[in-house]
């Protein structure tokens, strides 16, 4: 056990190096929770019709040019999440965000820590640095995701913020009384943004929604963020690795292959979206490394460090994390009872 924590932490150290540089050496301020806040202070402003438009983060001043690439990314309900943050300048809601999802993740992953696992490294993996660095909305999503799997199905209905990747969460549920449940839910959560954001929102998030797929599968190439096939080999490429990574998570289905596969499945997703896959692989390099061959250890390092392998190309994630999770289906996992 003790030469496992060693080497987990060596792996740590060496896959918080990429995240921790680009934090130090950026612009800081100038992250993707800039458009979050944004778009919630917009509609406080009562200018919800920019919130989908090119030049959202304009709000923020300062002479930052984000380009035609600014747009609220989400469906309307999520922003129920920013509304109390932009109630705040951005500077502190950019740190209390930050802070407060990390939280929230961490409490929502101790039941899935194997003993004496020090709670730290749950948010010092390459994907929660990335997520610190960008406010991004990873530790949200991945909180959320623990909970599912924790059999809350009220999680699944919210992860419904981010569906291209909350969707497999789906897998958590127990019974048909719950699948019912959780489309209620989602539904209610609709409804409530129409009412109380306007409706008007949803058309102009759908026309963003299908635009933002086109430029996925024409793009071959998302450099520095991208680690799902579409985004790496457009949508042709992506049918390969998606049933690739359905026909393994079909072997074994738990909180962390289901994680893994959803990066695969998803046509779509980004290195600071990984946090409990990222997880996952720190887990079984804590727990298992001692009794792992050499041709299991190097997959489950690279799947480990792959959020910040993706910052030299989107291309490489792919394999990868198929041969990641590959090797992961070959290692049981139960939660401990807690």
């Amino acid at each position: 056990m003790q030469q496992n924590r060693s080497v987990a932490i060596q792996i740590w150290i060496i896959g918080a190096l990429a995240p921790a540089a680009l934090f130090f050496v950026g612009d800081f301020g100038k992250h993707d929770f800039a458009l979050l806040w944004a778009a919630a202070k917009l509609l406080l402003s009562g200018n919800a019709e920019s919130i989908y438009s090119p030049g959202l983060a304009q709000v923020l001043a300062d002479g930052w040019d984000w380009g035609a690439a600014a747009v609220f990314p989400y469906p309307p309900h999520a922003l129920f999440f920013f509304l109390p943050f932009a109630l705040v300048p951005y500077i502190p809601a950019y740190l209390v965000w930050n802070a407060a999802t990390a939280a929230f993740f961490v409490w929502t992953a101790r039941p899935f820590l194997p003993e004496r696992f020090p709670p730290v490294l749950t948010i010092l993996t390459p994907a929660a640095l990335t997520c610190f660095d960008f406010g991004q909305t990873g530790f949200l999503m991945g909180g959320l995701w623990f909970m599912a799997f924790r059999g809350k199905w009220w999680a699944v209905a919210f992860l419904t913020f981010k569906p291209h990747l909350g969707f497999l969460s789906i897998l958590s549920l127990r019974g048909r009384k719950s699948l019912m449940l959780v489309v209620a839910l989602s539904l209610a959560l609709v409804v409530a943004s129409g009412i109380f954001l306007g409706w008007r929102l949803w058309p102009a998030f759908i026309e963003q929604a299908i635009g933002h797929g086109e430029r996925v599968g024409s793009t071959k190439r998302w450099l520095f963020a991208g680690v799902a096939p579409a985004m790496a080999y457009g949508f042709v490429g992506w049918v390969p690795f998606a049933l690739a990574g359905a026909l393994m998570l079909a072997r074994k289905v738990n909180i962390f292959t289901a994680a893994t596969a959803s990066f695969l499945i998803s046509p779509f997703g980004f290195h600071y979206d990984m946090t409990v896959a990222s997880l996952g692989f720190g887990v079984l390099i804590f727990n298992s490394w001692n009794r792992m061959p050499m041709h299991h250890r190097i997959p489950i390092a690279l799947g480990f460090l792959s959020p910040a392998i993706a910052l030299v190309g989107a291309w490489w994630i792919p394999p990868l994390l198929l041969w990641s999770l590959w090797t992961q289906i070959k290692y049981d996992f139960e939660p401990p009872s807690r």
